[in-house]
């Protein structure tokens, strides 16, 4: 079933467009925020130290409300702001600057957390995006951090994972959305489902997680297209694997509803 984007992006994107409006006082305001492309991880924990948007060149700092970034629960559409400033009208903005720390960051594989080294030549990304122009309007940023391409192994690294951080914008005017929620046989999912989204056109594979809350629900912004969904069940779990052809479209959601999947013995 296809509905409106208004009617029911609800906090996974329409929450996005609203977010930096919540002040009726403040206008202008321009706020990043940050999602996921999750990987096979049990978690990955980072920290930002600063967020810069450009202007003509020069770079203006942005508030940063919260340093901490637990990337890994980013999913089913959520998303954690990483900056916000109040600019003057008529700016164009066409790059965000964002530096991440260098100490404290944690990769967590099968249950064993191990320090996640950042180089100073890696700590910093800058990301280019169409221009904006804020004249009026608070605009909200959608930026992905890709997981699977920013954590790689380095022998030389303390615990022998690094973190090169991979970030890209997110044109949500050009996106469509699928969500869903997923039960095995009659019971709630109980473990993280791998959830995989291949393009027949180009063949191209993004992923994602369902959360576990709630449980089995999942939303990825996907460009237009016909794509084949699969999920790929984890170690831990009796679901069966499973796969469905279905269309995407522009500024607009394909509701799966819930979907009952089989059950394999452990």
């Amino acid at each position: 079933m296809v509905r409106k984007l208004c009617r029911i992006f609800g906090v996974a994107l329409f929450g996005l467009l609203l977010g930096a409006c919540d002040d009726a006082n403040d206008r202008n305001q321009l706020a990043v925020y940050l999602c996921d492309s999750p990987a096979d991880y049990g978690g990955v924990d980072c920290y930002v130290e600063s967020v810069e948007v450009r202007s003509g060149g020069e770079w203006i700092a942005m508030e940063v409300p919260s340093r901490y970034f637990a990337m890994m629960e980013l999913v089913n559409g959520k998303m954690q702001e990483a900056g916000r400033a109040t600019l003057p009208s008529g700016g164009r903005y066409d790059a965000v600057r964002i530096g991440f720390a260098t100490e404290g960051n944690r990769l967590v594989i099968a249950g064993e957390s191990f320090p996640l080294a950042v180089s100073e030549s890696d700590a910093e990304v800058v990301v280019e995006f169409p221009a904006v122009t804020m004249d009026g309007p608070d605009r909200p940023l959608l930026f992905d951090l890709d997981i699977a391409s920013s954590v790689v192994e380095d022998a030389t690294a303390e615990s022998g994972y690094r973190f090169r951080p991979q970030v890209e914008f997110v044109d949500v005017e050009a996106c469509g959305a699928v969500q869903g929620g997923f039960q095995i046989g009659s019971a709630a999912v109980q473990s993280r489902l791998w959830i995989r989204f291949t393009d027949w056109a180009t063949g191209e594979v993004r992923s994602t997680y369902c959360a576990l809350d709630p449980a089995g629900a999942f939303f990825m912004r996907l460009l237009p297209g016909e794509y084949t969904l699969e999920v790929i069940p984890g170690r831990g779990t009796t679901a069966a694997p499973y796969s469905t052809r279905l269309s995407v479209e522009r500024r607009q959601v394909t509701d799966l509803g819930t979907i009952v999947l089989g059950t394999n013995d452990l």
